[in-house]
């Protein structure tokens, strides 16, 4: 058996990708479900947070608010566009579904949110299509080099 079938492990990178694909549609399809069809409430803002990590920032925020007597209180991490738009703010309008994908969406940054995932899951569907053809190749390749497997073995005599 050759060394080079180890290569086809490659294929998790395109598993990978098209489970992000999937993955962000359904933030898409779950923001706008809660958008529509979810209950609007005015959550408290508990928490802002925004940390600057070398080149990479982002929020989070803690929300509170009640449904039914109940309190309900989550943190939501945002990127740094999305907390621009609640930095000044000590409530928040949103909208509330329970048991949607996305079950809170906050109101001033949902354009924000619908954006990004759509833009998340193009990134993710483009790497998707590169590698898909970058592995069809590898596959080539593997099989070509499985073919002459016997040119990559060698032998050791010993003379005398």
């Amino acid at each position: 058996m050759s060394n080079y079938r180890f290569l086809y492990a490659y294929w998790l990178i395109p598993a990978y990708l098209l489970f992000l694909v999937f993955q962000q549609g359904m933030v898409y399809k779950g923001s706008m479900d809660t958008y529509e069809h979810g209950e609007s409430y005015l959550a408290e803002i508990t928490d802002f947070e925004i940390k600057q990590i070398a080149a990479q920032s982002n929020g989070y925020v803690d929300i509170r608010f009640e449904v039914d007597g109940e309190v309900i209180e989550r943190k939501l991490s945002l990127s740094v566009q999305m907390a621009q738009e609640l930095m000044e703010s000590s409530s928040v309008p949103i909208r509330y579904q329970k048991g949607a994908f996305q079950e809170i969406v906050l109101f001033p940054t949902y354009e924000i949110q619908k954006s990004t995932s759509l833009f998340n899951m193009s990134v993710a569907g483009l790497g998707l299509i590169v590698t898909i053809i970058a592995g069809f190749m590898l596959n080539r390749f593997v099989k070509r080099r499985s073919a002459d497997a016997h040119a990559d073995e060698f032998e050791i005599e010993r003379v005398d």
